[in-house]
């Protein structure tokens, strides 16, 4: 089989498997928008947000690490010591959880104790998650990663809506669900992928010198890759969180079903495509790296004409679409998406060009980069003055995201015409 056949048999995998999950999104979200209320998407977005943040800074960048390696010792080493860390993540946690729950008042007005303990179990499944994703990609299982999420899809989405039908609509039956969707998708992706031996023979006790010499190998993952792949996740919780604070909880909900919905055409495509596209860059730094900078472009411009088309629509029509579908009480969120789908256009590239920094290996140039970005958001929100309305706050916003977007893909595009010059 040719690398170009394969390549697009892999990336007709997966966009097709996200094809699936986001057809089962937009039956699903309908339904979900008129049992669950506001607060409930805006708790959930800002734990959701945080288990991912926690999960990925504290697995250390070893699952970035893991997807270079396809088989043998070094292989197992990498995704014992990932096992380990999540174990280690999970219990920490679970800890704070506990004494959090000791100490009254020590939790945020909107955060239960039921919301508090699922935290630690959720920040679990997504580190076993991260593993699973890293193991698909280092190994070429397109297949069994594809179908594996369109598992995930389909026990979240439905537990989410007959548990919040049947018994209470609040943003615990959020959490755990989407927990249970997520440890589904592991399983299926071990069983598909005939990777259930490695799942089996993995050694969760951690042994201190072991785990030690792991991090100490991998301390450009640990260290630059993992910051700079968790600062747009911290940059997401400021920017939740400041809209949580100047404008309540219910407006947060807004925002985080406006973002969650211009998210879906991006994980139908980039995200999809992104672990595909890893593995075609790779193969060219390694084999032809003054082929880079063109690849490079040519993902750019296919990026750029999906994002475009998919968020034409919503640019126009947001408000309207929103109430149409969501309900009425959603118009807010279409109003914000409207706004909000203008850099969103460039997010599809983006989340695609970014994999040119780990296959460059410029890590350190991807931290700065990233470093630049949530200096330029998170600073411009703390000068925003207080008392600002929605409208106000969201087109500022939009100005912040649009800057960051051009940084970034200036980095990516750096990195791989210096990488092309060098070799």
């Amino acid at each position: 089989m040719s690398a170009k056949f394969q390549f697009r048999k892999d990336l007709f995998d997966s966009i097709g498997a996200s094809g699936v999950t986001f057809a089962i999104t937009l039956v699903s979200t309908p339904l979900m928008t008129r049992i669950f209320p506001a607060e409930a998407y805006g708790v959930n977005g800002i734990m959701m947000t945080a288990a991912t943040l926690v999960s990925s800074v504290g697995m250390l960048g070893l699952p970035v690490a893991l997807t270079r390696e396809r088989s043998g010792p070094e292989h197992v080493r990498l995704i014992n010591a990932s096992a380990q860390l999540a174990l280690i993540l999970a219990l920490i946690c679970g800890l704070g959880v506990f004494i959090a729950l000791l100490v009254p008042g020590s939790l945020p007005v909107a955060i239960s104790p039921a919301v508090a303990v699922i935290f630690p179990i959720l920040v679990l499944i997504m580190s076993v998650q991260r593993i699973s994703a890293s193991q698909v990609t280092a190994r070429g299982l397109f297949r069994a990663g594809a179908v594996a999420r369109i598992v995930n899809s389909l026990v979240a989405r439905g537990m989410t809506i007959s548990v919040g039908y049947l018994f209470q609509p609040v943003a615990a039956v959020m959490l755990l669900s989407d927990s249970a969707g997520r440890m589904s998708q592991v399983f299926v992706t071990a069983w598909l992928g005939s990777v259930v031996h490695d799942w089996k023979a993995l050694k969760w006790l951690p042994v201190p010198k072991a785990l030690a010499q792991v991090l100490r190998d991998y301390r450009a993952y640990a260290l630059q890759s993992n910051i700079a792949a968790s600062l747009p996740l911290i940059t997401t919780l400021i920017v939740q969180s400041s809209i949580a604070w100047r404008l309540g909880v219910d407006m947060n909900g807004q925002f985080v079903l406006a973002m969650s919905i211009l998210v879906l055409p991006v994980s139908l495509i980039a995200l999809a495509s992104s672990p595909v596209l890893f593995n075609q860059l790779s193969r060219a730094a390694d084999e032809t790296p003054q082929t880079l900078p063109k690849l490079a472009l040519r993902a750019f411009i296919g990026y750029l004409a999906a994002g475009f088309i998919c968020m034409v629509p919503v640019i126009f029509f947001g408000p309207a679409l929103f109430a149409f579908v969501l309900g009425d009480q959603w118009r807010i969120a279409g109003s914000i998406a409207a706004i909000l789908a203008i850099p969103q256009v460039f997010a599809f590239s983006l989340t695609g060009l970014l994999v040119l920094f780990r296959v460059t290996r410029q890590l350190g140039m991807w931290m700065i980069f990233e470093l630049i970005g949530i200096i330029i958001v998170a600073g411009g929100l703390f000068i925003l003055p207080s008392g600002q309305d929605l409208d106000t706050t969201i087109r500022y916003l939009l100005k912040l995201m649009l800057t960051y977007q051009i940084i970034m893909h200036a980095g990516c595009f750096w990195v791989a015409i210096q990488f092309g010059k060098q070799r």
